[in-house]
């Protein structure tokens, strides 16, 4: 198995470790907790420990991907900054694992891997010009110009989620107020339906049945909620997707791309988060660009291992 690479996506949560095929093809998953608090250098340490397992089991990589939250540095692989792996930052994740495996290694902006995953396997690299978003806890973004990942100057290109689209408005875990993932990320969606719910005690039947207790609101409760037809989730949707249209129709003016492809669990929301985009983008004066582009969600719910390893592949073989 020399020709496959190794992907690992980090979340706050948990950590997906795949064994994937220079043509994106999932030959191994794993998963295991992050435990975020521990650490960088004890995370890694329990990477290790499974990845030795896997070795001494017949996989035997080339190459090493990781895909991290935050404000990556690429060059020295490296996090500079991450506002959801508290006390990771300037840990040198590329050397630490070149020394232990003694492989190449890559370390890229989570959003980056998972964009470029969906464009290697899914876009199956046909577009030139892509903006890929990812809905999840945060709302991060990848850019790809003319074929190729675009990091920008500082490595930190992308970063929608912290794009502004209120003066003074909701916080936002960069500490900053009126970011779009305040509004699209998983707590905002969350703290907007706990909102309406408290503002109209009489609406909203089916989505209090389904969550009882309000603590455990989630967009997956909100979308099955929608589907039946609860005024207060479609409602939720229709502001989340308005706000994320706000947001997105300045990167599409800017960027004019072929593709907005989204990824990540609340993107499962799927035509109730994508509507109102769309008809903002409809709506809008200076539509040239907006009607131009298309948009989609990914399927694969492991595009970020898939991209972190095809990153690690062509990064060895110098592409």
């Amino acid at each position: 198995m020399a020709s496959i690479a190794l992907g690992v996506d980090v979340g706050g949560t948990f950590a997906k470790i795949a064994a994937v095929s220079p043509d994106g093809k999932i030959l191994r998953l794993d998963e295991m907790p992050t435990d975020a608090g521990d650490g960088a250098k004890p995370f890694v340490g329990r990477l290790l420990r499974l990845l030795q397992i896997w070795r001494k089991q017949g996989i035997r990589p080339s190459a090493l991907g990781l895909g991290l939250a935050g404000d990556v540095d690429h060059e020295h692989g490296c996090l500079r900054l991450t506002p959801n792996l508290p006390g990771w930052q300037g840990f040198c994740f590329r050397d630490a694992f070149k020394r232990a495996l003694r492989l190449p290694a890559v370390v890229e902006n989570d959003a980056n891997a998972a964009v470029w995953g969906a464009y290697a396997t899914e876009l199956k690299r046909r577009p030139r010009h892509v903006i890929g978003v990812t809905l999840g806890t945060g709302v991060g973004g990848g850019l790809i110009v003319d074929g190729r990942l675009h990091r920008g100057a500082t490595g930190t290109a992308g970063e929608i989620g912290h794009a502004r689209v209120a003066m003074s408005g909701a916080r936002c875990h960069c500490g900053a107020r009126g970011c779009l993932e305040a509004y699209a990320g998983k707590y905002g969606i969350v703290r907007t339906a706990r909102e309406l719910l408290r503002a109209r005690p009489d609406s909203g039947a089916v989505l209090r049945r389904l969550v009882p207790n309000l603590k455990a609101l989630s967009p997956k409760c909100l979308k099955a909620a929608a589907d039946q037809g609860d005024p207060i989730a479609r409602e939720v949707w229709r502001r989340t997707g308005t706000v994320l249209g706000w947001g997105l129709a300045n990167v599409v003016i800017v960027f004019n791309p072929d593709v907005l492809v989204f990824l990540g669990g609340v993107s499962r929301a799927g035509n109730w988060i994508l509507d109102p985009v769309r008809r903002v983008f409809h709506e809008h004066p200076f539509g040239t660009s907006l009607r131009h582009v298309t948009l989609r969600c990914a399927v694969n719910p492991n595009g970020g291992c898939v991209g972190a390893a095809l990153l690690a592949l062509e990064d060895r073989s110098g592409r």
